[in-house]
């Protein structure tokens, strides 16, 4: 069964007088009940009565107004922050990326990646043979174990 709020419950919550978690669930509560909207219409109303009238409509527009230009000329004579000062050229991102282009290129004309790349490939073809001849000679100690563990076999057959 639905509870429904009394109506000085949403005078109260008209009135801004609840807690956030109460003032939640009358929310959530008055999307699915059309009695609790009704009475939240009518809470709204005699709080709206409440509120003083605006005799001078021109005069109250003035005042607000006047209240807005002294607030900006008091946010204007705050200091504001001045801007950082600028990076020299040298310590910019530009620069370091220019930099680092021109000595790749200046590398790559010398000639010393090409050094760089013969001397890995020496070093690979050298190691190259050593790993192919330690694959031969595990293979053949593994196929020699294998056998003797044939011949091991075989041979405990025959004694019993």
């Amino acid at each position: 069964m639905i509870q429904h709020y009394s109506f000085e419950q949403w005078l109260e919550y008209a009135k801004d007088e609840l807690d956030e978690g109460k003032r939640t669930q009358m929310e959530d509560h008055l999307y699915g009940c059309d009695q609790c909207l009704d009475l939240y219409v009518q809470a709204v109303e005699v709080e709206e009565a409440e509120l003083p009238s605006i005799s001078d409509v021109a005069a109250f527009t003035d005042q607000i107004m006047l209240k807005i230009s002294e607030e900006k000329e008091e946010a204007a004579d705050i200091p504001v922050l001045q801007p950082k000062k600028k990076k020299s050229f040298y310590q910019s991102s530009v620069f370091h990326y220019a930099l680092a282009a021109s000595i790749t290129l200046v590398l790559m004309s010398t000639g010393v990646f090409q050094s760089i790349i013969k001397h890995t490939e020496s070093i690979q073809k050298a190691e190259m043979p050593m790993k192919q001849e330690e694959v031969k000679v595990g293979f053949v100690n593994k196929t020699f174990s294998w056998l003797d563990t044939f011949d091991g076999s075989t041979k405990e057959e025959k004694k019993k």
